[in-house]
Formats: C-alpha cells, structure tokens, sequence
C-alpha cells in the first residue's frame, strides 16, 4: 500500500466522522429506528469555479456525509453517489456573509419615558445585567454569540437566495458587543450549522440607542472603550498577582473584562463598527495604542481617504450599499442636495474597485442596506465599475474565509472541505444570472425550481391541422406564440401569443385566442414533455375536448438582446479633493521655500505694540525669518506684493466648538474628564474652511458645558485638507473644561432632570473639590504601590487628567459667569496648588479682575454680549476692556462656528467698548489667546523665529469693511480669495455635471442605500446656550 495514501484516507474518514450530522446525532437521544441513508451526491457536468481564477470547464464534484470528497475532470463516480447532471450550469463555493444579524437580531428596548434621545432622559440610572457584568451596560464584552443563536429559517433563505451559504453572526447591543459565531445557513438545528465561535471581539464607536445614559457622544463611546481595554489589562494583571499572593484583596469578578484577555493578546481580532471614514481612523489609533489586532467594518466611504485607510493595515468587512440617486427632477429638488450627496452617488459604487487597486484586503457584506435583496445587484454594478470579478468572487469565498479563520473549510471547492456551494445558470457576476441552489453541508437547497426538461424552441403540432408552437425566454419565464399557415398565402402565417404558460418539471399548459387561427374562442391546452416530443389534451371554447401532440424542430437559440443599446461604463467623473468637501484641494498647498511679503503694513502685536508701515516680512521653510525695511527678496521667493495692504498675525480661538465630529457635549455623567475632543477633530467641517476665510489660523475646541468637569480640549492649525492628527498644533499644552452656573447643575435641561447630582451652585463646586480630592489620593496610590505588596493600581482617565491639572500639566479652561463662582473655583485652586488657565465668558469678570490678575488668569470673553439669559444680566460690554485695564491677559472668544469668522470685527469691539487702542485691541484675538493656550513662543505675533501664521487684508482688520484675502500657515496659504471664487466656479460646473449624469442614466443605482448626507443640514455648535437634541 501507498505510505501517502493510508493517512490521507485515515483523515478524510475522520473529518467525514466530524461533520457528519444526519447519520447520527453526536449526542442527542435516538427517537425511534436510526437513519443512516447514505449522502453521497456527484455533481456532474459542470463549469467548476473552485477557487478565484481557478475553474474547470466541465468537471465532477463528488459530495459525502457534507464533505467535499473529490473535484475534477476525470474523476470515478462512487456506485452509491446520486448523479446530478447539470450540464449548462456552473458551481462557485458558497458566499460567506461577514456581518450579520442572523439568528442574534434582537428587538430595540422601548424607552419607557418616551422618544426623546439620550441626552434627554435620566442618566443615573443603572442597567442591572446578570452574572459579573462591567459597570456599563453598553460594555457587553462576556456576550456570545453563540449562546444566544437562534435560527431564523425564513432570513437563512432570504439569505441563500443573494448565494450566502454561511454568515458571520454578531451580536447588536452595545459598545463593545461581545464575540461573533460562524455558522451554516441550513435549515438544522443551532448545533448542528455552528462552525466556529468566538470568532472576533466586535465594538461600536456609534452611540448605542439602545441603552439611556453614558456614553452619549461619539468621544464618550470612545473613551469608555479605552477605559475598559486598560480595565481588563489591569484586571488580568491583579489576578495574575492575587494568584501568586492569595493573602492580596480578591480581585473582583467580572465576566467582561476576563473576555478581553484574548483581544489585548492579539490573539482575537477587535472589529470596529464605524459609520464613516474618520471613524475608521479612530479605530486604527485606539488598536495602536493596545496592539490589537484590527478588523474594520467599513462604510463606503473609505474612497474619501484611501491612501489613510491603506495605512491602517487592517483588512475590512465592506458594505456594498450604493446610494439612490438623489431626487434632482426639478431645479427646486436639485437645489436641496448637496455637493457631497453628489460625489458620494457617483464615486461610491467604485469603492471597492479603490480599495482593490489600494492593495486592501476586503470583505463584502450586505450589512446596513435597507434593501438587501439588491446585494448581488450591487456587487454587479462594483464589477462593472472597475472591481475585477475574480476580486469580487474572493471577497465573498477566500478573503473572509480566511478573515475568521476557516481557510481550511470554508471559501473554495477543495478536498476535504465542507460541501457549501452554488450553482448558477452562468456568470455570477452576469446581469441576468440566476442562482438556482444552493448545497450547504452537502445538503441541497432549491433556490428556483428548475423544470426537468426544457421546452424551449420551435415544435410542429398536430391537432385537426398543422399549426407551429414557439417557446422562448427564461427557463423560469416561458413565453411563447402559436401560428397557422395562411389558406390563401402559404408563405404568410399569422401568430397568436400564448397566455397564461404554466411549465413545472415535464407539464405544460397555456391558453390562447383561436379566432385568427379557424378555432372560435379561447383555447386551452396542456401537455407531457417527453424528450423532444409532447402529448395532451386541449379544450376548445365549446367544452369539447381533443387530443393533440408535437414534435420539436429546432431547439431554441437565444436571441440578441437589440431592444436596448449596450449600457455605456460608467465612471466618476471627478476626482475627490482633500478634504473630501467643498472648497476641498486635489493637492494640499505647497510650502515655498522662501515667502517674501514687500511694502505692507505690519500689525506685529509684540511687545513693542507698535504697527510697521511700508514693512517687509521674508518668511523661510514656514518661519518668519526678517521682518523690516527694505529687505531683499530671495530670487525663488513667492512675492506678495502688499503696498496699501495689512498684515497680521493669524486670528486664534480661544473658544470654539467647530471642528468636533458629534456632540461636543459627552452629558452622560458629571464628570467626564476621560473623554477627549482630540478623538473626534472632525477635518471636513466647512466651519473650518470659512474661518480661514475670516483669517482665523488656530482654534482651541472646547468640550461642552454640560458637566461640572468636562472632557479634555484640542487646539488645531486650520490645515484645511489635512488629516485630523495632521492638524493638532504641536505640543501645545493640554487642557480641559470646567463648568460653573446653570449648565452643569442642569436647570435649563428640562424638568426631567432633576436627580443627577449636582442639582446647585454649591454642588458644582463641592463635586470639583472632591474630584481633585480623588486625584490626590490616586496619584498617592501609584507612588505609594510596590509590585507584589499589594493589587496593581487600576489607571482611571478620568483622574489621570485631573492629576494632570495638580502637577500644572493641564490648563483649566472654565466656563463662567457670576463673580461669585469665579471666586470659589480660583480659591479651590489656590487650595489644591495650580492655576486656572482660562475663565470662559467671565462675563462678571469686571467685578473681580483684580483678584484674577493677581491669581494669573486669563479672561475669554464675548465682547458685549449681554442679558441673553439670567445669570448673565450683570453682563457689560466694557467688560474685556476693564479686565485688560487691571492686567489680566484677555481675549475675545467665539462660542460660535458663525462668529469666528469674524473676529476681526469683535475685537474692534474694544477700541469702542473701551477705548483700547487698535495695536492692543487686535491683540484680543491674536497674542493674548495665544498666551492663555500657552502657544505664544510659535504664534500670536509677527516675530523673528514664529511660525508664519498671518492674515493678509485689503484695508485695516479692524474696519468692519475690510476683507482677508489670504491666509497662511506654516507658510502654506489655505486661503486665497481669488481661488475661493474659482472653487466656486468649479463646485457648481460640477453640480451641473452630476446632475446631468442622474438624469441620463435613470437607473441611477437604486440600490437600496441612504445617503449620509441627506437632510443632514447645519447644527450651531456652542456651550453658551446648553441644548440637546
């Protein structure tokens, strides 16, 4: 015997033994007399597509016990197997559908005290799960899947019908939602179809509706996953230490984080949920961070930024869900959809053809269509659009079977693999390819009932004369006419369409109108097909019956499809910019080596406070080089001529909410000092791109003002076409929000709540003082811990945050108005040791400015906002000027994405509110913020050394009549009036181009997707006024 051969059948015979399921039941109780009908089947005949690029032309699959027993040409054929011809047809592995609800889909909890959302219902009350959850009923980490796994036999059907043999089930509460299953879509039992669980931790960075309180903002969602990733690395390593030393406190028990131990080692991949492109890259930076092993279920959105999506390096589950087109049938409609509705309707369905050219392994799936019955259409149109069929055979075969770790089972036609196939009447990928069943674990399911023999061509029927039967068209949709030879005129017959064809298996019958054909009325006949012939009987309109037969002519031959021309190829038309908005660049701006501004008016703002008129300003590699007289410039200098023009400093921020992706408010619990706006820098606001406009180079985005101490702040660089990290300013010191009035105490959120604590003035101010408390104690317990002495400390983000604040890490930015709180929060300061960096609005801070100089706070004000609500009233417009006058370092602030574009205009403000003069009003939005964010050695003035951030304007900045025509950072411009009026120019001559494109091609992939942008519209950002929605 073969030394190779007796160990290949010894493993064969076992994996038969092992996926053997109808022989005997592994260990269910036998009722009655035990089946063991033989499951062998050959498939014989047909075009085998065994793997991507691989087929047989006409070959044999031979199936047994739900294994794939042999494949190819000349095979022998088992004397048990039962033989199926199926010449004409073709055999593909079965899809693997990799994102799921199946079998775990689980009805949304109605929220008892009405519709409203999130921020709207009480937060602080528990959900109690069983056993040893997390804290946080959104963390459901310990849920698997397969213990909750039901089978749904009429959406394994649904799902067999788009070729799905098997699906990757997920469960659907949560944030972190706990592990995925494997499993067949036969219609067995849960036992018998689970083929692997625990296949990937999934997480959500969306907020979970279906659960009240925190998190409820998109940075909350992700903070509290980071919390709990670094909840289980110190949960593993305290009972790591409580096992070596059982005298150490016992660790809590706690189901959740014992199942992340596999997702921190890297041996179980975390896939993300994410909604759009800048989501998946805050789902890379979290992986990084644990070293985790990343799987992203996509969105069709990562064209967007496809060179960033690449460097995730993680494959992708991608959904295939092309948007309609938008409705443009009347100006009026068209007038509605937005620029980006546009370009996602005609670039989307190249998305996955983007992500093959890109080199990124993906997954399709039919997860987040509304109408998923549209998925293998839509997988069409992705191949049509560019996406190599054998590209878009492996993302449903090879690519997830590989993805989820069942290569060796799942996702080709191979020996020794599970029996999950298709057969198709052609081309999957063909337009009018049908899938006609399915064989899942070797057991056939029928998708289209397929007639034994075909009926299809010409026949010669005999009745009382001769008369010629045509039949064409699908096998599942017959049609069909009836013609006589004309008396008088042989070589002209006349033709009756047959109506009402029914065709099952060898049976037909059909009826048709006699009166041109000698036979008076409606005729109806049936029939037995027998090889080429048929024998029936027929009943005239009379009620008399007879007998009639025919003989095939001519097989039939499909015809030309002439009714329609060939539908054109359809592709984008425009490339997409950076950012992927309007006013977006193809190319980011190039930083000259040498910028030379000549003859202009300086607006330095430095100590010296003076403006230089008829001043010259060089700039090199994006840094102020010399500024002065009659300098000369580089002979490869960008040259501004500048004569009747000033120049100043670029326009900084103190306070703004734009630039944040979701809520900037995370007001599910009091304090959320863990979250953080840095996660969710949202780089295609176009807030941002009309702030440029206004001159504005640098803003600080502030967390809201719905907690007593908010979540930690981000200053950006308006690098308008950059990536989110790309335009953090560089080592600015961090900071965070605080919160005092009316606000965090929640009197203007409704009466509704009314139990989150804290309900007053003296409790904002107790829970602050407590929390600094917290984080005395906690910094105490990291220096005081020694390995093996005691359990590890456990990192809290919320306190080291705080913390940060007590060893002058982090900036106090506080939200502000009544002089008495503004009191009690700097004397907590001075009690705990640090300085308040910032008080926001301290629209009061004219009655206590001498006591903030004194402490060193800065002052961030409106400039003459007053009365808009109760504890403002003793609110004045004099009062930055008066805080100024006493020698606290003030700004004018925005609040507002509308009012940042003119600041210019707020600190004129100054000089009539006040007196100031221009050179120190203009330092309201320039130097003086630049000093509270602690970012004046690089901005804030025009000086040698500083980074060449500057405004340039055609008349005084200060005159509400002047305009900036340009913008520069980093010695890039951004902004340049003159190109703004071209993009426009662009963006309605490519409006013009898609609409016209929708309109012609009327199909417009109707394709069961929703734009992300439809009825979208603009939301006002800003904490002076707390609204949630």
């Amino acid at each position: 015997m073969n030394k190779l051969y007796f160990p290949t059948r010894l493993c064969l015979a076992l994996l038969l033994f092992l996926f053997t399921e109808n022989i005997f039941s592994q260990t269910a109780q036998v009722e009655g007399i035990r089946q063991n009908t033989p499951r062998v089947h050959a498939l014989m005949n047909a075009r085998i597509v065994t793997a991507p690029g691989k087929i047989i032309s006409n070959g044999i699959v031979i199936l047994r016990n739900g294994i794939i027993e042999n494949v190819g040409e000349n095979i022998s054929v088992p004397a048990d197997a039962r033989v199926w011809d199926l010449h004409g047809k073709t055999l593909y592995a079965g899809f693997i559908e990799s994102y799921s609800d199946y079998g775990v889909s689980q009805p949304e909890q109605r929220n008892e005290r009405g519709n409203e959302g999130p921020m709207r219902r009480q937060q602080n009350i528990p959900e109690v799960s069983p056993g040893s959850p997390y804290w946080n009923a959104k963390i459901l980490a310990q849920k698997n899947a397969n213990e909750i796994f039901s089978p749904d036999a009429k959406t394994a059907e649904r799902l067999r019908k788009m070729g799905f043999t098997s699906a990757l089930c997920v469960p659907q509460r949560g944030n972190i939602k706990g592990t995925s299953t494997l499993v067949n879509l036969s219609d067995k039992k849960g036992n018998d179809v689970i083929l692997k669980n625990a296949v990937a931790m999934h997480a959500n960075l969306d907020v979970d509706q279906s659960s009240d309180g925190y998190p409820n903002s998109l940075m909350g969602c992700i903070a509290m996953i980071r919390q709990t990733l670094y909840d289980a690395d110190w949960y593993k390593k305290a009972n790591d230490a409580y096992t070596k030393n059982p005298s150490l406190p016992r660790p809590e028990a706690n189901a959740a984080l014992a199942s992340l131990y596999n997702v921190l080692s890297a041996k179980q991949p975390l896939v993300f949920e994410t909604s759009n492109d800048l989501n998946e890259l805050r789902a890379k930076k979290i992986a990084d961070e644990f070293k985790l092993k990343l799987i992203l279920r996509g969105n069709g959105m990562e064209y967007r930024r496809i060179n960033a999506i690449k460097n995730c390096n993680a494959p992708i589950i991608l959904p295939i869900n092309f948007p309609k087109a938008p409705s443009v049938a009347t100006s009026e409609d068209a007038a509605d959809v937005e620029w980006s509705e546009l370009m996602h309707w005609d670039i989307a369905p190249e998305n996955p053809k983007r992500l093959y050219d890109a080199g990124i392994p993906f997954a399709l799936t039919s997860a987040t269509m509304k109408e998923q019955d549209k998925f293998l259409e839509n997988v069409r149109i992705a191949v049509e659009r560019g996406l190599p069929a054998d590209a878009a055979l492996a993302a449903l075969t090879t690519t997830p079977a590989k993805m989820f770790g069942v290569e060796n089972s799942l996702g080709t036609i191979e020996k020794e693999k599970i029996a999950n196939i298709i057969i198709t009447d052609g081309d999957i990928f063909g337009e009018k390819t049908k899938i006609l069943e399915s064989w899942i674990d070797g057991n056939r399911y029928e998708i289209i009932t397929q007639p034994i023999v075909d009926v299809r061509g010409k026949w010669e029927a005999t009745m009382n004369d001769k008369f010629t039967l045509n039949f064409k068209g699908e096998m599942n949709d017959i049609s069909g006419t009836i013609a006589k030879a004309s008396v008088n005129d042989t070589s002209k017959a006349r033709e009756e369409k047959l109506k009402n064809i029914s065709f099952l298996q060898k049976q037909i019958s059909f009826s048709f109108n006699g009166d041109s054909l000698a036979m008076k009325g409606i005729v109806r006949m049936s029939g037995t097909i027998t090889g080429n012939e048929i024998v029936g009987n027929g009943e005239h309109s009379d009620g008399t019956f007879f007998q009639w037969s025919a003989v095939r002519t001519t097989p039939f031959t499909a015809e030309a499809d002439t009714s329609q021309k060939k539908k054109e190829k359809m592709n984008a038309s425009f490339e997409m910019p950076m950012p992927p908005m309007p006013f977006g660049r193809t190319q980011l701006p190039e930083q000259p080596a040498y910028v030379f501004i000549n003859d202009a008016t300086l607006w330095v703002t430095d100590s010296t406070g003076k403006k230089m008129d008829n001043a010259d300003m060089l700039i090199h590699n994006g840094k102020i080089e010399k500024i002065g007289a009659n300098l000369s410039a580089p002979s490869n200098a960008v040259i501004i001529e500048a004569k009747g023009k000033h120049i100043s400093p670029g326009i900084i921020d103190c306070h703004s909410h734009s630039g944040a992706s979701g809520s900037v408010n995370e007001g599910g619990q009091a304090i959320t000092a863990e979250v953080r706006i840095g996660d969710v820098v949202d780089a295609d606001d176009i807030s941002l791109y009309r702030e440029l406009a206004g001159g504005v180079t640098a803003i600080n985005i502030l967390h809201g003002s719905a907690n007593a101490i908010g979540g930690q702040n981000q200053v950006i660089k308006l690098r308008w076409g950059m990536l989110p990290e790309e335009m953090k300013f560089e080592n600015a010191m961090q900071g965070i929000k605080f919160a005092l009035g009316e606000n965090p105490k929640q009197s203007n959120w409704g009466d509704q709540f009314t139990s989150r604590y804290p309900q007053t003035r003296m409790g904002v101010q107790q829970i602050i003082h407590d929390e600094f408390s917290a984080a005395r104690d906690y910094e105490k317990m990291w220096n005081e811990y020694k390995d093996g002495t005691s359990l590890p400390p456990r990192r809290d983000l919320e306190l080291d945050a705080v913390t940060e604040i007590l060893n002058k890490k982090r900036l106090v930015h506080c939200h502000s108005y009544r002089q008495d709180e503004i009191l009690a929060m700097m004397r907590t300061a001075e009690e705990f040791g640090f300085q308040m960096g910032t008080f926001q609005h301290i629209l009061e801070g004219y009655k206590v400015a001498d006591v903030m100089a004194k402490h060193g706070v800065g002052g961030s004000s409106f400039s003459d906002w007053w009365a808009y609500k109760f504890e403002v009233y003793d609110a004045i417009p004099y009062n930055g000027a008066l805080m100024n006058k006493e020698g606290v370092t003030v700004s004018f602030n925005s609040d507002s994405d509308e009012m940042a574009r003119r600041l210019n205009d707020e600190a004129a403000k100054a000089v009539k509110y006040g007196g100031l003069t221009e050179e120190e009003a203009i330092k309201f939005v320039t130097l003086n913020p630049a000093k509270q964010l602690r970012i004046h050695n690089r901005v804030g003035s025009l000086e040698v050394g500083k980074d060449a951030d500057f405004a340039v304007w055609n008349d005084n900045p200060l005159s509400t009549l002047s305009m900036c025509e340009q913008t520069w950072i980093d010695g890039r411009k951004f902004f340049d009036a003159k190109e703004d009026k071209a993009m426009n120019e662009q963006i309605q001559q490519q409006r013009a181009v898609l609409i016209q494109k929708i309109l012609h091609n009327k199909m417009g992939n109707d394709s069961g997707g929703e734009s992300p942008w439809k009825r979208r519209g603009h939301e006002e950002k800003g904490c002076h006024e707390v609204t949630y929605k």
